[in-house]
């Protein structure tokens, strides 16, 4: 071997040694198991949250696992373990804080709604039912069972005026697959019910989509406010992890891109939200007191 093939050679060795070092003393971070919750569909869920995944990838230079998760399933799959951070509404983090443990990271600002969302009891605009009293033997759709917007404030709307909603209603029913909350306002409209559990928002969105006419509906009653959708971690990431995700969240701007599939798209803009803020356990206070005064998890008491 010659003098110069040597030295390449011992460099080579050199090199690979440094390699395995640096493995040895900074081994590459696991992955992060981040769970979306299912709005409307999965696909819907897919086109909105891999880019902000592609972002948080970025800036925590360390991979990202997604899963999309059905409200349902949030406080099971918490307690196993299952996943590191959640994206979901408030009232799941609300379950899941109770029954599994969490901590608040960020809170959403979404750009139909703002900060906070809520439910509104709907009829159709020709209905003969002109307050909360009149629905006395009627039939009303909710939208998804675990949804603040789409049977949570509903409830406790009917509540708060001194009305039960067990007895009420003639009949209530929930509906079932994906797109529930827009389900619910075409069977408004279609006459399928007499009223229905709108989440605050929908009705100017779906007429901006060109799906429906606000005329077309009569509002009966609106909630009081509750917070929008926000990121929760579970006990087991360590407080730093946590803190980096958090900081990720809050440092997004509008001229923030990430590629996904070889396209390049704007993180904020593809989420549908005009950023990320602080939040504070408390302002979840107003959910808590609608479920245990609803008697709905996590405070049922049977």
């Amino acid at each position: 071997m010659s003098k110069t093939s040597k030295i390449v050679f011992i460099l080579l060795l050199l090199g690979t040694a440094l390699v395995v070092a640096k493995g040895f003393f900074h081994p590459p971070k696991p992955p992060l198991r981040v769970a979306f919750q299912v709005c409307n569909s999965l696909e819907e869920n897919k086109a909105r949250f891999e880019v902000l995944g592609a972002y948080l990838e970025k800036k925590l230079g360390r991979k990202i696992l997604l899963s999309h998760v059905n409200t349902t399933d949030f406080v099971e799959l918490a307690k196993a373990g299952r996943f590191d951070i959640a994206q979901a509404n408030g009232y799941i983090y609300v379950n899941v804080k109770e029954r599994a443990g969490a901590t608040l990271l960020a809170r959403e600002e979404k750009l139909d709604t703002g900060r906070d969302t809520g439910g509104l009891i709907v009829v159709r605009a020709d209905s003969a039912v002109r307050d909360l009293a009149g629905l006395a033997g009627k039939t009303i759709v909710y939208g998804p069972v675990l949804s603040p917007g789409g049977y949570l404030t509903q409830y406790d709307t009917l509540l708060s005026a001194g009305l039960d909603p067990e007895k009420l209603f003639k009949s209530y029913t929930f509906l079932p697959g994906a797109w529930q909350h827009e389900k619910v306002v075409f069977s408004i409209l279609y006459g399928a019910v007499d009223a229905g559990a709108v989440k605050v928002g929908d009705l100017e969105r779906m007429a901006a989509e060109g799906k429906i006419r606000p005329s077309d509906f009569r509002v009966l009653a609106k909630s009081e406010p509750v917070p929008n959708c926000t990121f929760f971690a579970l006990p087991h990431v360590a407080p730093a992890e946590a803190s980096q995700l958090r900081e990720a969240l809050l440092r997004l701007s509008a001229g923030d891109f990430a590629e996904v599939n070889g396209e390049r798209l704007n993180v904020l803009k593809r989420d549908g939200v005009r950023g990320y803020f602080p939040a504070r356990d408390e302002e979840f206070d107003v959910l808590r007191r609608m479920s245990r005064r609803a008697n709905l998890p996590p405070y049922e008491k049977f």
